[in-house]
């Protein structure tokens, strides 16, 4: 089992903890490597990632610093799915839907343990033939064992979860600018490193996280709004 995830979940808390002092380095890939008994290729990989999303960079010769915990305000909504369905002009392809064992990073997040399983969903979805938002969602499989056998293609997940006896309380998410990693771009069709938005999605049901859902949406294409009372 990959242990880059793990790695990079501890420093991104650490990160986000101000664990590590603005202006001065991160421990190198090899003193990494040391602390978490890995090989200094996977250090370097959780790194990389940390780096595209923005949390650290790279001054070479003097190491990898942190950018500064992110400054954090207001409020956004996102159109149901079920709103997105409704337009004409509007479709979603199931890329893949399966049952996985959760990955160290998915378990922390889902507050289960490694190994559980868990329901992936990849999706895209198109406005015309303009490939616009990729979804990949990873639910708690032992809340809702029979999710896959329903047509996730038109249906929207939550509601589905609903109807199968879970109730939702509330969402947490947090929405970021990002460049595209290859995977992305092919997917949305893009130059690789275009910027794009990242919403991060847990949801919850009750106290229990029941789905952690990550879309990348194309910056050219969508715009997020929001009215409220100041």
């Amino acid at each position: 089992m990959a242990k880059y995830p793990l790695i990079k979940t501890t420093l991104k808390d650490r990160l986000l903890g101000s664990h590590y002092a603005e202006g001065l380095p991160l421990p190198s890939e090899p003193q990494l490597a040391r602390e978490f008994e890995v090989s200094r290729m996977t250090a370097r990989r959780a790194i990389d990632e940390l780096e595209r999303e923005g949390y650290v960079y790279r001054v070479q010769g003097a190491g990898t610093f942190p950018t500064g915990k992110r400054f954090r305000q207001g409020m956004f909504r996102v159109r149901p799915f079920k709103e997105w369905a409704r337009h004409p002009d509007h479709r979603t392809t199931v890329l893949r839907a399966m049952t996985i064992e959760a990955t160290p990073e998915i378990a922390t997040v889902l507050q289960i343990e490694p190994g559980d399983p868990v329901h992936f969903i990849h999706r895209l979805r198109y406005a015309g033939e303009e490939a616009l938002v990729i979804e990949k969602r990873y639910i708690n499989a032992a809340l809702v064992p029979t999710l896959l056998e329903h047509n996730l293609s038109s249906e929207s997940i939550h509601e589905t979860m609903v109807s199968l006896g879970v109730p939702l309380a509330r969402v947490e998410q947090n929405l970021e600018a990002v460049n595209l990693r290859q995977e992305e771009a092919e997917l949305l069709r893009v130059p690789l490193g275009t910027a794009a938005f990242l919403l991060r999605r847990t949801t919850y049901s009750g106290q229990k996280r029941a789905s952690y859902v990550n879309y990348w949406v194309r910056g050219d294409r969508y715009a997020f709004q929001d009215t409220f009372e100041p």
